[in-house]
């Protein structure tokens, strides 16, 4: 009797073993971005996404681009979302205060395009970038996109240094904003963008044009591309002249093959696309091309894997 029991305990243990691997739930987590930015609608809308698919991701609030590329680095994200021009320094060391090669990081594909967004009052006097020495400039949280491309450009055109620069989210520089605590606001984000529309709700406030600034900004980084703001986008009867850089996907030497390859089956195909769309209209940039160049990131050997079996790439 004792020997029977013995036996079953034995067989019962072994086929809990030899269960399937799909029996255990694995979880995986996402960076996102701060409230109110792309990247959080990014993450938010993946994370449904995946969850339909039976793939358990967790979307977690950040500061944003640079930040998320440390959490990568770190092995506290399997996912996240950066910009292309932060992940270049990254990858060479060349990040403001931090020699750090990023070199545990690696690419997916591009999600979107990230546009420059400078807020001004029509009435400020503000025809350019320079006008902005003096002012009071709200520039998006440390470790954003948002906070690092403005330091890029302004530094490189001597405003940085004569700013009073605010280092808040959208949601604050909005109030702020319609406040009059400052005089502008930099907001980097897939268009349209909430905190934008909500703050030309005012209609003594208005989008800067980059037009004069065009040549000097492009030269910050190889990244950036000139691109105009839509008529329309927020009401605007005429085009605005900015720049952009691509959003990617990034995941970590940590995070496997056959996961990653997983999450993009995930993401790069019609009906997800379809679905991110109503998550945010800046979802309809995704395409079935893999951009690597663009990454400036060496892809991840699950990415490879995907574009391949989809014909893509070799």
């Amino acid at each position: 009797m004792k020997k029977h029991y013995l036996l079953c305990v034995f067989l019962l243990s072994l086929f809990y073993f030899c269960l399937p691997s799909q029996a255990v739930s694995k979880e995986f987590g996402f960076g996102g971005g701060p409230s109110g930015g792309t990247f959080m609608y990014f993450a938010n809308g993946i994370s449904k996404l995946a969850e339909k698919y039976g793939m358990k991701i967790t979307a977690f609030p950040t500061k944003g681009s640079v930040d998320n590329i440390r959490l990568l680095q770190n092995n506290q994200a399997n996912f996240a979302i950066a910009y292309a021009s932060d992940i270049d320094l990254a990858r060479k060391g060349l990040l403001k205060g931090d020699s750090t090669k990023y070199d545990k990081i690696f690419g997916a594909g591009v999600l979107y395009t990230g546009k420059i967004h400078i807020l001004i009052k029509k009435d400020s006097g503000i025809k350019s970038i320079k006008d902005l020495r003096g002012k009071k400039v709200a520039v998006g949280e440390a470790g954003t996109g948002a906070a690092s491309s403005a330091e890029k450009i302004l530094s490189h055109m001597g405003v940085w240094q004569n700013i009073s620069r605010y280092y808040i989210g959208y949601r604050k520089a909005e109030s702020a904003f319609k406040s009059g605590m400052v005089d502008a606001v930099w907001i980097f984000a897939g268009i349209p963008n909430n905190s934008v529309s909500e703050m030309l709700t005012d209609n003594k406030a208005a989008l800067l044009s980059l037009q004069k600034d065009m040549q000097t900004v492009l030269a910050v980084s190889p990244n950036y591309r000139a691109v105009k703001i839509p008529k329309g986008t927020y009401g605007n009867s005429y085009s605005i002249d900015t720049i952009e850089a691509d959003a990617v996907l990034l995941t970590n030497v940590y995070t496997s093959e056959k996961d990653v390859s997983r999450m993009m089956d995930i993401i790069y195909n019609p009906s997800s696309i379809r679905y991110m769309s109503t998550q945010h209209p800046a979802a309809v940039e995704i395409h079935m091309d893999p951009d690597m160049e663009k990454m400036m990131v060496p892809p991840h050997p699950g990415a490879i894997r995907f574009w391949r079996e989809k014909r893509i790439t070799k």
